[in-house]
């Protein structure tokens, strides 16, 4: 979206007061968008993944690094109705490992091995560093409070 239009569109906002709720959801709309398009070439071109294997790999490495797949589920930012492929996918890499659960014989957990997690922080760092100029425009202060903002609407959600 050009620059003048999101200009345009924060000034006829502004005079719309029954619209006032867009300001706040545009905003995270295109910011979603932005990130989400230059994430999903970035992983893909360099790494061959997706997002749902990134999530995959992250939210086993940040939650303890082995989870049930129900766990894993809950876990994900992305739902993925692909789950057995995706972790068949990943585990064909080498990157993840199904593993007997001691407390239950007839399952088993998803392990994130060592492959994975450097894998996983090579690709996270390339992500930062791509992302990084989108909040330049931020101090510090404005960093810290945008993320206790962003946390608090996040815990919101059903």
């Amino acid at each position: 979206m050009d620059k003048k239009y999101i200009n345009e569109f924060f000034k006829s906002i502004d005079t719309m007061e029954q619209y006032e709720l867009f300001s706040l959801t545009l905003p995270l709309t295109l910011i979603y968008k932005s990130a989400f398009n230059a994430t999903e070439q970035l992983a893909k071109e360099k790494y061959d993944l997706l997002h749902s294997d990134i999530d995959v790999l992250a939210s086993l490495y940040f939650n303890g690094k082995i989870l049930s797949p129900t766990e894993l589920y809950s876990a994900m930012i992305f739902s993925s109705g692909g789950m057995t492929k995706i972790l068949k996918k990943l585990e064909c890499l080498g990157y993840i490992s199904r593993v007997s659960n001691p407390n239950d014989k007839r399952s088993n957990l998803v392990k994130l091995e060592q492959r994975g997690e450097e894998i996983l922080l090579n690709c996270l760092e390339d992500i930062i560093e791509d992302r990084e100029p989108m909040f330049d425009v931020l101090s510090q202060e404005e960093r810290e409070n945008l993320k206790v903002i962003l946390k608090k609407i996040m815990l919101n959600l059903e």
